[in-house]
């Protein structure tokens, strides 16, 4: 994968949101085509978000992945519970898993990124 597209870059503003959280979402898509949506945590090293856990190990949809897919990942929140004001990052990546021992994770390497409210 390595090569294959370019990693897009983050903002300063950017960076801090998504290095201060570690809730999101994540879209896939099974092999019959049916969108999935998926909360789960992360870890971001500015690079690469990676995700592990569970999810990444048993649910069906993570196993229906194909080498090299394509998801999204979605992290957003509201700067005030009493004030409506969304803020976010949607992060589209290409992914892939890797097994280590007993561990299985999910790397993301980010291709696109859209942001609001930062």
């Amino acid at each position: 994968m390595e090569g294959k597209t370019k990693t897009t870059s983050f903002t300063e503003k950017e960076l801090r949101y998504l290095m201060e959280r570690r809730l999101g979402r994540i879209a896939l898509v099974s092999s019959e085509n049916e969108p999935h949506i998926v909360p789960v945590t992360y870890e971001f090293d500015g690079s690469y978000f990676y995700l592990s856990g569970w999810n990444i190990r048993y649910g069906p949809r993570f196993r229906e992945m194909q080498p090299n897919s394509r998801v999204s990942l979605l992290v957003d929140d509201l700067t005030t519970a009493s004030v409506w004001i969304p803020r976010g990052i949607e992060v589209t990546g290409d992914a892939e898993t890797f097994e280590k021992g007993d561990y299985t994770y999910m790397r993301i390497k980010p291709v696109n990124k859209t942001s609001w409210g930062l």
